[in-house]
């Protein structure tokens, strides 16, 4: 995002007139006499504090509801919104995201005054010289933050009544030993991994331990939201689209979802050490000595097949859903995570469809992963019944990486060619079998196995090495 260089003059405000139809609060209006009499940079990246109507542009079809309920005091850089909404303090996307920042106002200038709002631009530590001042004005006023009500944005943004509440994720597994082994802030941590957002035990720790709310929801717009504590040595990962069978999306709304807690790194902060590794422990052979030799090797990135960053990877659950990683690239990471797939193609176009057909004939789907649906995949190996059939039973969110067998560089190079590369492409060559039809993708209709047979000389070319 846009900074803006240093200068001596203050911050704009506009905070003699209320928005038609609102009241500003009292607490809000002296906060933003006090942003006038600070230098521009020293709270942020912005340039006029003040109050306005929401315009309709960040939300036409609930441009009404917004006008009404909210006003806008603060426009960041980039065109996004932060306003006061039902009490809370709200975000508007330019990019049409949306989130809760704080449940009341007290919250928000806490945060604020603390750099952890989530919001870049207010947090950015090359424009936080004033937030000791913001400090001390709240502490002179006696400010304490009010038990407010979970409020949730982008739900009520839907308009529409919640789902009813489901029960959280059950247990995944028995703990392994490593994390009987394990001091008391790291299982906790490793308890909630999988966890939805909304479960009482994740709900608390974010409280507690962050001294932030857990996220409300996710959209498709915004479907990861991360929690930093950097004096807790943590950071979380949550997000509704966790490409594994045991995490399926959790509708809220509409157009909103319950997300899952599905990553955790650990920082050198963190209070406790990790498997025996403390903060010094970093480098191949400090590591090594506490937890062996490397578990593999993996490549630095997704286009490089050198195998140069060692990882050591350690399962935290009796069924392997979830797991830590510590990886050495220039510099050490632990993570705890759900065990995912990569995504190949989450919309189930024709021409995997039809890729899905000729691996099911050539062994190269994982059995395991079709275990619900072993007939219909039976039936697509015989050539009974079409790949787009199995996709649609049993493949509802998209072919994967984990569909196909766990060979030695099989589904790296899956993933390299449905991502276009390397120079590999599924598209174009496709294009180079079947042509282009208007909008310049290949032209195919269906699946048909005479298509499939056309198509199989390049998927052989890709992938003979891994073929029975």
């Amino acid at each position: 995002m846009g900074k803006h260089p240093a200068s001596m003059s203050q911050y704009t405000t506009q905070i003699a007139k209320a928005p038609k139809g609102h009241t500003i609060p009292p607490l809000l209006r002296d906060v933003g006499a006090f942003v006038g009499t600070q230098d521009h940079g020293t709270l942020g990246w912005f340039d006029v504090f003040g109050f306005d109507a929401i315009p309709s542009e960040y939300s036409p079809e609930n441009a009404k509801r917004l006008q009404a309920a909210g006003f806008s005091f603060l426009k960041l850089p980039d065109g996004s919104l932060l306003a006061l909404l039902k009490n809370a303090v709200v975000l508007l996307g330019s990019e049409g995201e949306t989130r809760t920042v704080a449940d009341s106002l007290e919250a928000f200038l806490v945060a604020w005054s603390e750099g952890s709002t989530g919001i870049y631009d207010l947090d950015d530590d090359d424009a936080s010289s004033g937030r000791e001042a913001l400090a001390a004005w709240i502490q002179a006023r006696g400010l304490r933050v009010p038990k407010a009500p979970r409020f949730d944005f982008s739900a009520w943004l839907d308009g529409e009544a919640p789902t009813p509440e489901v029960a959280p994720v059950a247990g995944l597994g028995t703990p392994t030993d490593d994390v009987k082994a394990m001091g008391p802030a790291l299982r906790r941590l490793v308890s909630l991994l999988g966890q939805r957002a909304d479960s009482p035990e994740v709900v608390r720790y974010a409280e507690e331990v962050l001294g932030k709310p857990a996220p409300r929801s996710t959209t498709p717009q915004t479907d990861s939201i991360n929690l930093e504590a950097p004096k807790a040595g943590v950071e979380l990962n949550f997000t509704h689209e966790v490409l594994h069978e045991a995490f399926p999306p959790i509708p809220k709304t509409a157009r909103t979802f319950v997300p899952y807690l599905s990553l955790a790194w650990v920082r050198p902060q963190f209070p406790e050490p990790v498997l025996g590794l403390d903060a010094t422990d970093l480098t191949e052979e400090a590591i090594t000595k506490k937890l062996g030799p490397p578990t593999e090797l993996r490549p630095s990135s997704m286009l490089t097949d050198a195998l140069t960053v060692p990882h050591w990877v350690r399962p935290l659950d009796s069924t392997g859903t979830t797991e830590l990683v510590v990886s050495l690239r220039k510099v050490r990471t632990i993570t705890l995570q759900v065990r995912e797939a990569r995504a190949l193609d989450p919309f189930s176009s024709v021409g995997t469809a039809l890729f899905v057909g000729w691996a099911a004939t050539r062994g190269l789907l994982e059995p395991s992963r079709f275990a619900a649906h072993a007939e219909q995949l039976a039936a697509v190996r015989r050539r009974e019944a079409r790949g787009s059939e199995l996709m649609k039973a049993a493949l509802p969110r998209g072919l994967w990486d984990a569909h196909l067998r766990d060979l030695p560089g099989l589904r790296l190079r899956a993933y390299r060619w449905f991502h276009n590369m390397n120079g590999l492409w599924i598209d174009a060559d496709l294009l180079k079998v079947f042509g282009k039809d208007a909008g310049g993708a290949p032209k195919l209709e269906a699946d048909t196995w005479a298509a499939v047979d056309a198509a199989s000389p390049v998927f052989e070319k890709h992938f003979a090495q891994w073929l029975d």
